[in-house]
């Protein structure tokens, strides 16, 4: 499963709180067994090289700024932020983000509902 490819700038927020741009490249959404869930991947469009591997995880606060940015925090002083060069892009990626979180919200709330309600 894997989305359209979308163009964007890879930043890491550094120890000066300056955002340092890590390449530039094309982003998708995707499962990788290795981390066992939906990750952000972006590979450089200079030579396909991984810029980005990034598990979409239910404890990470991701924010939407903006049109075309979305940042988040990794670890602690580990920020991120996809830089995208269309609002289309952002969009889509901010879908699956969202998806990938609510889903993990519906499967709770329903197990929590269902167990309430005795069934």
């Amino acid at each position: 499963m894997s989305d359209t490819r979308r163009r964007v700038k890879v930043y890491t927020l550094n120890e000066d709180r300056q955002w340092d741009d890590r390449g530039t490249g094309h982003v998708s959404s995707t499962f990788v067994e290795r981390l066992k869930g939906i990750s952000l991947l972006v590979r450089a469009e200079s030579d396909g090289s991984l810029l980005l591997e990034s598990k979409i995880s239910p404890n990470t606060a991701y924010q939407k700024q903006q049109d075309t940015l979305i940042v988040w925090s990794e670890a602690e002083n580990y920020d991120l932020a996809l830089s995208f060069q269309e609002k289309a892009g952002c969009d889509e990626i901010w879908e699956k983000i969202c998806q990938v979180l609510y889903g993990v919200y519906s499967i709770w709330l329903l197990a929590h509902c269902c167990f309430f309600r005795g069934q």
